[in-house]
């Protein structure tokens, strides 16, 4: 056995591979659904949640996603869905609204080309250019990258009406998502309260170093520093913005300055020091600090100058009466009491706030804000005017066309090689080689392997060292491929378009690879006489190491960059290079000795 152990390493990650691949548990049931979209007028959208596993719809086991339209067709009244293996009853009057997808049978993750997802119809609800719709899908890209989202496609289209629409194709996502994030304008501001104190219907408005006269004109109007203003009037003082909101019983007139608006966002903080979620009676409050320009710390301390104080009789310390208020398109996010010493100050890091019941909750909301925040406003808002569950645009189509071709493609190369070398024993071998390189590549892309990875790195260093020991030689790639290929595996990779060029251009390089094996061991030409079998596998390997790396150092610009489809293609290149040269060539070259001494 240790004579071939090279062809048994081989066996040994092929095996890996295919455990990587296949093996998996249902805990639904194999052939549930998977929710990836409610509509608005779904009764189970609050119930249900998106990415749960319907098992069976009022006790009947769904069969996949034609069961599930069988079973689900002009479905009424009270209905009961198993769900994560729970049980959930609702009441459907018109629409269920459930998109679902097929659960995935292995672990391999594929793409939206492949698998298919959702389609998402953004509107401007105003009219759009063409550049503002280039903004918005930037903002988009920007805002789906810091919250993590996967496997978005964002595509300008327009009617015959000359309507831009903004076009989003994704794997799966939530309404939630889509409404909260995507659909969300951003428009940030921070408003604080001005309280201005009146004596026998006269006040004076302090605004930093300035002081203007107010004076009560009616019950309702006021006139500030000559200019008449009602409740909700604004009027621009000293270049900030205030809105006149009303006047209160004990004679104070209120008003709200404009401190900070999106464009006054420098930076917002995640590090764990100035980011974070924490328990609070009745749930879990969080937090994140931002940094606002230099302008919009001025503006807060001219806002906040003259502000009377109060004591805290809770926590003993001492706030300023005006407070200040968090607004994302219009709605309050959190309103923060300011401490009494920063009044008339330069404040640029404000903290944003807020709380939920769960943890989870505060965790998606604090994200979400701070990727708005992040990312900027729109420069206009959006509508969902549109979300379809998209069939795969190849999906099983190209999957057997893939598969017929590669089957022809195996024995065209069987046919070439036997008329090259008048032997099966060589082309037999060549397919084979190939087809476990494909596999492997596959295993190693697998999500959820790391457990099956690490055993077969322990077996394959138990297996080489033994033979190591045995015949007391040092083969040093195989023992990088012990190590870096199960390492290699722990990690994975969308299967994709690129991806799937990625695998045919490591198959090309293999069989270019392995006949160059055959050709330096196998022809017997004069100018090979004198070199024995060792050495002509090892002029071979020569050649063949010194084609890997070009390969290699022409793929990691490419991988490094990441721009769009090239990443995906040039990871798959460089791992079946790995593959070929660490554990497929070397058992190929095996095979051949063994041939050579027949």
């Amino acid at each position: 056995m240790l004579k071939y152990w090279r062809i048994w390493l081989l066996v040994l990650v092929v095996f890996g591979s295919v455990l990587a691949i296949g093996f998996k548990t249902y805990p639904y049931g194999r052939n549930a659904v998977e929710i990836v979209y409610f509509s608005d007028e779904s009764p189970a959208r609050g119930v249900l949640e998106q990415g749960m596993v319907i098992s069976t719809v009022n006790g009947q086991t769904v069969n996949g996603l034609s069961g599930w339209e069988e079973l689900t067709k002009g479905l009424t009244g009270e209905v009961e869905f198993v769900a994560d293996g729970r049980k959930y009853t609702f009441t459907v009057n018109e629409t269920l609204g459930i998109d679902v997808v097929d659960i995935e049978k292995s672990n391999l993750n594929f793409g939206l080309d492949l698998r298919g997802g959702t389609r998402i119809v953004l509107k401007p609800k105003d009219n759009a250019t063409k550049e503002t719709i280039d903004q918005v899908i930037s903002t988009l890209q920007t805002r789906a990258n810091l919250y993590g989202l996967r496997e978005m496609n964002f595509i300008p289209v327009r009617d015959a009406q000359g309507e831009y629409y903004v076009l989003i194709e994704v794997a799966g996502i939530s309404r939630d998502i889509v409404d909260d994030l995507l659909s969300t304008q951003g428009n940030f501001e921070a408003k604080i309260s001005k309280h201005v104190h009146l004596v026998v219907g006269d006040g004076s408005f302090q605004l930093g170093d300035e002081t203007f006269p107010v004076r009560l004109t009616g019950n309702d109007t006021i006139e500030l520093d000559g200019h008449a203003m009602g409740t909700g009037d604004n009027h621009t003082l000293g270049g900030i913005e205030f809105e006149y909101v009303n006047k209160t019983a004990e004679n104070v007139l209120l008003f709200m300055g404009k401190a900070y608006d999106s464009n006054d966002i420098e930076l917002v903080y995640t590090d764990p020091q100035s980011s974070g979620v924490i328990p609070i009676q009745g749930g879990y409050k969080f937090f994140f600090g931002v940094l606002v320009s230099t302008d919009g710390a001025q503006r807060f301390a001219d806002i906040t100058s003259g502000s009377l104080s109060y004591l805290d009789l809770q926590s003993g310390e001492r706030y300023l009466e005006s407070v200040l208020f968090l607004y994302l398109d219009d709605q309050l996010v959190s309103d923060l009491r300011i401490s009494s010493d920063l009044g008339g100050r330069l404040v640029q890091n404000p903290q944003v706030t807020g709380s939920r019941t769960e943890q989870e909750d505060a965790i998606q909301e604090k994200l979400r804000l701070q990727t708005i925040l992040r990312s900027g406003a729109l420069p206009t808002s959006l509508e969902a005017v549109s979300v379809d569950i998209m069939s795969p645009a190849l999906g099983g189509e190209f999957l057997h066309s893939t598969m017929y071709a590669a089957i022809f493609a195996a024995a065209l190369v069987i046919v070439i090689v036997f008329i090259r070398y008048r032997t099966l024993k060589v082309a037999i071998p060549m397919v084979l080689i190939g087809l476990s390189e494909v596999v492997v590549i596959l295993g190693i892309a697998a999500i959820n392997d790391s457990v099956i990875w690490g055993t077969v790195m322990v077996l394959a260093f138990l297996f080489v060292a033994t033979a190591w020991w045995k015949k007391h030689e040092i083969d040093l790639y195989a023992w990088a491929g012990v190590l870096l290929i199960p390492l290699l595996g722990m990690a994975s990779w969308t299967i994709d378009l690129p991806a799937i060029g990625g695998i045919i251009a490591a198959i090309g390089t293999g069989v270019d690879h392995q006949i160059i094996i055959a050709d330096e061991t196998l022809t017997g030409r004069k100018d090979r006489r004198s070199y024995t079998l060792k050495e002509k596998i090892n002029r071979a390997f020569f050649i063949i190491f010194g084609a890997a790396a070009t390969s290699i150092a022409a793929m990691v610009p490419l991988m490094t960059i990441g721009i769009g489809f090239l990443r995906g293609f040039a990871i798959t290149t460089i791992v079946g290079v790995l593959v070929g040269i660490l554990i497929t060539r070397p058992a190929y070259a095996r095979i051949v000795e063994a041939m050579n001494k027949d």
